[in-house]
C-alpha cells in the first residue's frame, strides 16, 4: 500500500510531513543545495533567515533575545538569525562557551559577520536566562549522538529553568534526531524550526514534547532533496487522507461487516463495551459483544443495537467476519479459555483481527510458541495496539527502552508478530510489516493530552475494528483509525478544553468524521 493509495493528491505531494532520519539529511543536503544552486553558506544564511521570520510571527513584541550558540553550523544558524535581530533595533546577546574561539567553516563567516556589525558575545556563565523575552537556542543540532558534555547540560539546565519562552533551531539542543531522547537532558522549546526534512525525533514521544510547535523550512532545496532521499515515515492526519468512499444505495446492514468483541470479564464490563461502540459509530453493520456472564446487563444498557453472547463463542466466532479481542479480557482462566478457542478457530478460519489490552498481554506469554505465531502471520489482516507497557511485554524488555526509540520498537512488533502495529502514545505510530503489503511507518500527527484518561484505547480498537471489517486491509484501518480517533479528541478538545475528557465524549465526533462533517 502506498502513499497514494491513502493520501490525497495534495497531501501527499506536502514535503513537511515526509519524515527522512538525520544521516540522510547530513549526507544528501550538500547535494541537494548543489544541484539548486546553492551554496553551503547561502543555505546558512536561509536557515538563520527563516527562523527570525518564526521569531517576528510567533513573538511579535519580543526585542531582548538571548542566542545560546554551540561550536558549530548550528551556532552559525544562531549567528545569521542575531545580526537580522540586531539590525531590526531588537537588542541581542549571544551566550557561548568561549567568546574568543573562532568557528569553522561557513559559521566561521557568520560569526564575523557578527562581529563586524558590533554584535555581542558573552560565556554562558553568569548569564540571567530569565531576563530575556525569548532565547534562541542555537546550541546542537542533529549530529549530537553521544551524552551532552557536562558545560552544555548546565547551560541546558539552566534555559529549561528560566521560564522563558524558546525557540529552537533544527531541534531542540541535547535530542537524538532519530529517536527524540534527551541524552540526558534536552531543551523544552515552545517553538522548533527544523530545515530540510522533518526528523524523526521531533514527532513522536518524548521528543513531541521537547520539541513544541514544529515549523518546517524548506530552505528552497527540498525538491532536490526529496528527488535524492527516501522517506523513512509519513506524517499523517484526518483530513489527509482520501474520504471515504459513499454506500451503495442497494446495501443492507451485512454488506458493511459483521464484528466480534471479545472481552468484559467479570466485573469488566465498560471497556468491551466501548470498543462495541465505537465500532457502530464507525459504520460497521453488525456488532456482537461475547463477554463474561455478568458482563450482559452493563454491556447491553442503553446500548440495544449492541448483540450479547456469553455462550458458545465458536457460533459466534463463525457468525463474524471481523474480530476484536482484549478490552476487559482479564488474564484469569476465563480469559485464557476464550483466548484458546480464538486462535483454534482461526487457525482453521483465518479472518481480520485487532489485538489489544489483555490480549496483548496473552499474547507475550506465548512469544516462543512458533506455532501459534504462525497461525497469527497467516490471517487477512491482524492490528496490534500497544501501550509502552504492553509493547514492553511483547519485546520482552523494559518500559525505557521503548520510549528510547518508537519507531524501532513498533518495527520490532510488527516484525515479530507479522502485523500492523498501532504504538500509541504521543505521535502514534503505526507501522506495517504484512507478507502482502510493503512496510512502511507512519505517525499521527493529531491527539492532545487530554485523551490520556481510561478506555481511550479500548474506543481505538473498537474503530480500528470497524474499519477492518468493512474491507480495508490492516495498515488502512490501522491508520484511518487511529487518524480518526485523534481527530475525534482534538474536536472534543477545541470545543470544551483538554482537562476533563472522557472516553465516551469522542463517540458523537467519530460518527461525523467518518460521515465527512
Amino acid at each position: 500500500m502506498t502513499l497514494t493509495n491513502l493520501l490525497t493528491e495534495q497531501a501527499a505531494a506536502i514535503l513537511a510531513h515526509k519524515i527522512v532520519s538525520s544521516e540522510q539529511v547530513r549526507t544528501i543536503e550538500p547535494k541537494a543545495a548543489q544541484l539548486a544552486g546553492c551554496s553551503m553558506f547561502e543555505l546558512m544564511q536561509r536557515a538563520g533567515e527563516a527562523t527570525f521570520q518564526v521569531l517576528t510571527k510567533e513573538w511579535p513584541e519580543a526585542q531582548n533575545i538571548m542566542v545560546v550558540a554551540g561550536n558549530g553550523n548550528n551556532a552559525g544558524d544562531g549567528y545569521v538569525l542575531a545580526k537580522l535581530a540586531k539590525q531590526k533595533g531588537m537588542h541581542v546577546v549571544v551566550v557561548c562557551q568561549q567568546p574568543q574561539r573562532e568557528l569553522t567553516g561557513d559559521a566561521k563567516q557568520v560569526q564575523a559577520q557578527w562581529q563586524n556589525v558590533g554584535g555581542e558575545t558573552q560565556k554562558f556563565a553568569g548569564q540571567n536566562y530569565a531576563q530575556f523575552d525569548l532565547i534562541v537556542d542555537a546550541l546542537l543540532g542533529t549530529g549530537v549522538t553521544g551524552e551532552v558534555k557536562p558545560d552544555f547540560q548546565a547551560v541546558i539546565q539552566q534555559i529549561n529553568q528560566s521560564n522563558t519562552p524558546v525557540l529552537s533551531i533544527d531541534l531542540p539542543s541535547g535530542m537524538q534526531a532519530n529517536t527524540g531522547q534527551a541524552l540526558p537532558i534536552c531543551v523544552k522549546a515552545d517553538v522548533t524550526v527544523t530545515f530540510i526534512a522533518t526528523k524523526p525525533g521531533l514527532v513522536s514521544g518524548t521528543g513531541k514534547e521537547f520539541s513544541g510547535k514544529v515549523v518546517f523550512a524548506d530552505l528552497a532545496v527540498a525538491k532536490e532533496f526529496f528527488s535524492l532521499a527516501h522517506s523513512d515515515a509519513q506524517l499523517v492526519n484526518w483530513k489527509m487522507l482520501q474520504p471515504l468512499k459513499s454506500r451503495p444505495v442497494h446495501s443492507n446492514k451485512g454488506s458493511f461487516g459483521k464484528l466480534l468483541c471479545i472481552g468484559g470479564n467479570q466485573g469488566m464490563p465498560g471497556a468491551i463495551r466501548l470498543s462495541a461502540e465505537s465500532a457502530l459509530r464507525c459504520g460497521v453493520g453488525l456488532v456482537k459483544v461475547y463477554c463474561h456472564e455478568s458482563s450482559s446487563l452493563a454491556i447491553s444498557i442503553g446500548r440495544p443495537e449492541i448483540m450479547l453472547a456469553h455462550k458458545n463463542l465458536e457460533a459466534a466466532l463463525d457468525w463474524c467476519s471481523c474480530i476484536v479481542i482484549g478490552p476487559g479480557l482479564g488474564q484469569d482462566d476465563w480469559a485464557h479459555q476464550q483466548f484458546s478457542r480464538l486462535l483454534a478457530h482461526l487457525k482453521l478460519h483465518p479472518k481480520p483481527l485487532v489485538i489489544d489490552a489483555d490480549a496483548l498481554n496473552l499474547i507475550a506469554a506465548m512469544a516462543d510458541d512458533a506455532d501459534q505465531l504462525d497461525t497469527l502471520a497467516q490471517l487477512p489482516a491482524i492490528v496490534l495496539t500497544p501501550h509502552p507497557g504492553e509493547a514492553s511485554r511483547l519485546l520482552q524488555c523494559n518500559i525505557a527502552k521503548i520510549e528510547n526509540d518508537r519507531y524501532l520498537a513498533s518495527k520490532n512488533i510488527a516484525h515479530k508478530y507479522k502485523s500492523s502495529c498501532v504504538l500509541k502514545g504521543a505521535g502514534t505510530i503505526i507501522q506495517t510489516n504484512r507478507l502482502d503489503q510493503e512496510p512502511q511507518s507512519w505517525v499521527c500527527e493529531g491527539g492532545n493530552p487530554g485523551m490520556a484518561t481510561a478506555g481511550m484505547g479500548d474506543l481505538l480498537s473498537g474503530v480500528i475494528g470497524a474499519f477492518l471489517a468493512q474491507g480495508f486491509t490492516s495498515q488502512q484501518a490501522a491508520v484511518y483509525g487511529v487518524c480518526a480517533h485523534a481527530e475525534a479528541g482534538d474536536r472534543v478538545a477545541i470545543q470544551y478544553g483538554q482537562r476533563g475528557m472522557i472516553t465516551s465524549d469522542l463517540l458523537q465526533p467519530l460518527r461525523a468524521i467518518v460521515n465527512g462533517l
